[in-house]
């Protein structure tokens, strides 16, 4: 036992020290802090700051695309309906769910368990179509401009964006 402690002490130590350095192994580990400082803001402030980490609040992002303060305040008032409406329809899906699983408990119900499993099918294409007409909707807010600019943005280059206005190590490797 005594042997599997002095293991796991050493490895635990190890892994927590490797993740407190910044993402791309750059030099600052106070990510958070600096985004305070630079942003005036905190957690979830006005959905500034660190808040949900979306596109359109990175400054380096809204810069290239050329997005402005009114488009991106659209953008986040809709993401927030849209996120409250998710978190609606993702409760109904999993009680669907679960009465579903409460069927199958009884004996004889095959036509309540497949009028059940549609309710939950349809429930998540109502979550897939939502999902689909709020990405149509923001593109909207943008113009064709910025939406060719953002599809040249490539994912890889999106999530370094992302990171690199909050590391000033990473990109100095």
């Amino acid at each position: 036992m005594k042997k599997v402690i002095l293991l796991m002490v050493p490895a635990l130590m190890l892994a927590a020290s490797a993740m407190a350095q910044c993402p791309g192994g750059g030099e600052k580990n106070i990510r958070i802090e600096k985004r305070i400082e630079r942003d005036g803001h905190g957690m979830m402030n006005e959905g500034r700051g660190m808040g949900r980490g979306q596109w359109w609040e990175n400054p380096v992002i809204a810069k290239e695309i050329g997005l402005t303060e009114a488009q991106a305040k659209k953008i986040d008032d809709m993401a927030t309906a849209q996120r409250k409406e998710t978190i609606k329809m993702n409760a109904d899906l999993k009680i669907a769910k679960i009465e579903l699983q409460d069927l199958f408990d009884e004996v004889g119900n095959e036509g309540a368990i497949r009028k059940k499993a549609a309710e939950v099918s349809k429930l998540q294409e109502k979550i897939y179509n939502a999902r689909i007409e709020h990405r149509l909707a923001m593109n909207k807010v943008l113009t064709a401009e910025q939406q060719k600019k953002m599809k040249s943005i490539k994912p890889g280059m999106m999530k370094r964006a992302m990171v690199k206005d909050d590391c000033d190590g990473c990109d100095k490797k």
